[in-house]
């Protein structure tokens, strides 16, 4: 009898079903199932790993998925987000908030190779996993007219959490490069 168990199409490097959006790079984790602690050879179609064999009672099977932190970007056909990345773990978009971010969230630059941590907070908004990275920070002295930038840590937190804890920016598209600037204002 053949077993067939759903994969999710982020868990197969396609954040939606559409050209839209795709990952900056294919996930360096792979889709594991074991049967009984042994992995086990499948393929995939129209979106199921199928498993062929002969099945006995208390079979069991274990399905692991990707979880890093991908970057999402954008096709080129949509301008307001070319030079900006979007963050995903898993089925979860992610995005900053004011409040978690030194009270500013639109001005951080999110370099590639930009390494990420996970991190369960069960105090913070029901209990989260957010995103922790160092990244760019950058600030406009409109007096003199000059761009300041600096180094900070960036908390990224579930995109459906947002706005619980008053008004303040946020947002899900970031920056990768300084000069890109003028993208956080769009």
């Amino acid at each position: 009898m053949n077993l067939k168990i759903r994969i999710p199409g982020w868990a197969q490097d396609k954040p939606i079903p559409s050209d839209l959006y795709s990952y900056e790079n294919p996930s360096a984790q792979k889709i594991e199932i074991k049967v009984n602690g042994h992995a086990v050879d499948y393929h995939v179609k129209n979106g199921y790993a199928i498993i062929s064999k002969k099945w006995k009672k208390n079979d069991k099977v274990e399905l692991t998925l990707p979880m890093e932190v991908q970057r999402v970007i954008a096709n080129a056909a949509l301008g307001d987000d070319n030079g900006k990345i979007a963050l995903q773990r898993g089925p979860i978009m992610y995005c900053a908030e004011w409040k978690d971010n030194d009270g500013k969230a639109t001005n951080m630059i999110v370099p590639k190779g930009t390494m990420f941590t996970t991190l369960f907070e069960p105090s913070l908004l029901n209990g989260v996993m957010v995103l922790k990275a160092q990244v760019k920070s950058v600030n406009i002295d409109e007096a003199a007219q000059t761009i300041v930038t600096g180094n900070k840590t960036m908390t990224a937190i579930p995109y459906y959490s947002w706005a619980n804890r008053g008004k303040g920016e946020m947002t899900v598209w970031f920056a990768e490069k300084v000069t890109d600037i003028a993208l956080l204002t769009k």
